[in-house]
């Protein structure tokens, strides 16, 4: 059972891990994904990780998520503190909840996004982690972008196609073939970090959990 503390009810009992996916630092960028396939016509920036596997726990949903992706291993960071997001209501503040583990060689997420469904609630999870290496896109994802913290913020305010992201010295590994006049469009995960890192909401103790 996923048990969470808060000072506000939520229907949490019978929530289950949907998704979970990693903003994984590599010498201080993070690596996102940019899929072929167009959404309204522009080119997603999207999270590294995907849906959960029988009996996965979160963390190592995210992990074969990540390695599937980008061919990286990733060390998880300990989050401070761990942001609620309500799914249908993303433009409001976020809630600090603390979120218990039930293994203690389970790290801590630092974003949960909770998804109410007529039957149901379910739950996206997000986790820090760092990896050594050079990230491979894999064909699913096509091409991989490695954001500093200022190509987020203006990636998040400005409309900004993948030209311009590459002519203002922006880093990407890319395998398929891209129109580069489209413009670059981030999804949920990038808006959140985005959000979060402004406000420095977003910290970490900076060292790697063990974890088997």
């Amino acid at each position: 059972m996923i048990s969470i503390v808060s000072n506000k009810m939520f229907d949490i009992q019978s929530a289950r891990i949907n998704t979970a996916g990693a903003y994984v630092s590599i010498n201080g960028l993070y690596v996102f994904a940019i899929g072929a396939q167009l959404h309204h016509n522009q080119i997603p920036i999207i999270r590294l990780g995907g849906h959960r596997e029988d009996n996965e726990t979160g963390w190592q949903c995210a992990a074969r998520e990540v390695f599937e992706e980008s061919n990286l291993k990733i060390k998880p960071l300990l989050a401070k503190v761990t942001y609620l997001y309500d799914w249908e209501v993303l433009e409001n503040e976020p809630q600090k909840i603390a979120w218990q583990r039930e293994d203690d060689r389970e790290p801590v997420p630092c974003l949960v996004v909770m998804y109410r469904h007529d039957e149901a609630t379910t739950l996206s999870l997000m986790y820090l982690a760092d990896a050594d290496g050079i990230p491979v896109p894999s064909s699913e994802v096509k091409g991989l972008l490695l954001l500093q913290e200022k190509d987020i913020y203006r990636l998040c305010k400005e409309p900004t196609t993948l030209q311009q992201y590459l002519g203002c010295g922006g880093k990407a590994i890319i395998k398929d073939n891209f129109d580069t006049s489209l413009f670059l469009e981030p999804f949920a995960q990038l808006r959140l970090l985005s959000r979060l890192l402004s406000t420095r909401a977003l910290t970490t103790n900076h060292f790697p959990l063990t974890t088997h």
